[in-house]
């Protein structure tokens, strides 16, 4: 790996983290509201949307983790050695 390619892969998982960040906290703000409606309302078929609604957030929240966590593995060529 060129010392260029690893200067373009760090800024690269830099945005990763940035977008993932700026995205969960949006992510959080907006089921914190859909959570919130759910438990005031009473109309049944509403709440049954916004459980699917607040399921859809979970698996939001799990896709930013895993681009998270891939961002990280992305790095692991840049701590090895070079090959010969």
């Amino acid at each position: 790996m060129t010392p260029e390619e690893k200067k373009h892969l760090e800024d690269i998982v830099a945005k990763v983290f940035t977008l993932a960040f700026e995205l969960g906290t949006k992510v959080d703000e907006t089921h914190r509201e859909v959570r919130e409606l759910r438990f005031k309302t009473d109309d049944i078929d509403l709440e049954a949307a916004l459980i699917n609604l607040e399921h859809a957030f979970f698996m939001v929240a799990q896709s930013i983790n895993i681009l998270k966590e891939q961002a990280r593995n992305a790095t692991i060529p840049t701590r090895k050695s070079p090959r010969a």
